[in-house]
């Protein structure tokens, strides 16, 4: 039986940084969404894994969404962000 995997999610928490697209209009969301609330709701779709993408620009939350997709296995890979104009870029 082939995989379903959904392609793109995101996870946040409005107490460890600042989204500037979380506005007003999208206060019922407003606070912390993570591997914790994503997998019954895959469970319950009949997901088997998903693309965890990036919230805000920051190499810090790209990190910490490696280290999240590593602990969970439902999460096959990491749509992150990189500085692509940083100097010690590799």
């Amino acid at each position: 039986m082939a995989l379903v995997v959904d392609a793109h999610h995101h996870f946040w928490d409005p107490a460890r940084a600042t989204y500037p697209w979380m506005t007003d209009a999208l206060a019922s969301i407003r606070r912390r969404f993570g591997p914790e609330d994503l997998r019954p709701l895959l469970a319950a779709n009949g997901v088997d894994r998903t693309v965890l993408v990036q919230t805000i620009s920051s190499l810090g939350e790209t990190r910490e969404f490696l280290a999240t997709a590593a602990a969970n296995e439902f999460i096959a890979g990491v749509v992150g962000w990189v500085d692509l104009t940083a100097p010690d870029l590799a």
